[in-house]
């Protein structure tokens, strides 16, 4: 009992020390080990640490995780796109939330997740045959309650903030048949662009609105149809000669 209340309260010291170092530098959470944005494109995929990731997956166009792979370099075990190029997904390390949790401690800077701007979101490389990360794709996650997702197409925005030197092209896409807005808001928006140097190009689109049959009211019951609405964003960003494609 002694040794587990010792290692109880080293615990909380160094979450402490570490809460602090994170207040003096002004950051609001720790950063995860490694992220979508630490990976280098036009460098082999064996370069990407498996061991300073989460679980490792084949990609399915944004999805939740397909076939689970022991490390990047399998990544010949997923299907190629249309593209000729195989999605390999991740997720960040998830120690800190654990070791918050163990230590009965809810420090909500230890417990990001993946997500990108504080979005929840799917996150993939993009991977050629002969081993090359040709691009990286971010996907809101649709898995998250409502009240999150709600909020998921708002990420277009700090992607056109990263992105503001890149001289983007932007346009709003009419509804589709059957398609209606949430209530009084509709959005679906779609960018370009290309880096300065003209050799990697992006796709960014944002959509909140109701699919055809996503009816705000059930006829029948005429209650409130919670969750029937889309809210999402989808970032890709490719080396060229590939070109993003938006939709899965």
């Amino acid at each position: 009992m002694r040794t587990k209340t010792l290692l109880a309260l080293f615990g909380h010291a160094l979450l402490g020390l570490v809460l602090s170092t994170q207040i003096s530098s002004g950051q609001e959470r720790l950063e995860p080990v490694y992220s979508i944005w630490d990976v280098e494109l036009g460098k082999p995929v064996s370069q990407v640490p498996d061991a300073k990731v989460g679980e490792i997956a084949c990609g399915t166009a944004g999805g939740p995780p397909g076939q689970v792979l022991a490390s990047f370099t399998d990544f010949m075990n997923c299907l190629p796109e249309a593209s000729g190029l195989r999605e390999v997904e991740f997720n960040y390390d998830d120690e800190q939330d654990y070791i918050a949790k163990a230590l009965e401690v809810e420090y909500k800077f230890l417990q990001g997740g993946t997500s990108v701007y504080a979005h929840p979101v799917i996150v993939s490389l993009l991977v050629d045959e002969e081993g090359i990360v040709q691009g990286r794709r971010i996907v809101t996650d649709n898995r998250v309650v409502d009240t999150v997702r709600r909020t998921a197409f708002t990420l277009i925005r700090n992607f056109k903030a990263r992105y503001s030197e890149w001289s983007l092209s932007c346009a709003d896409i009419p509804l589709n048949e059957g398609e209606q807005p949430v209530g009084s808001q509709f959005v679906h928006e779609s960018c370009t662009g290309q880096s300065p140097d003209g050799g990697t190009l992006i796709a960014i689109e944002a959509s909140y609105l109701r699919k055809k049959g996503q009816r705000a009211i059930n006829q029948e019951t005429q209650q409130v149809n919670t969750g029937y609405f889309e809210s999402q964003t989808r970032y890709e960003e490719v080396l060229s000669p590939y070109t993003p494609v938006m939709t899965p």
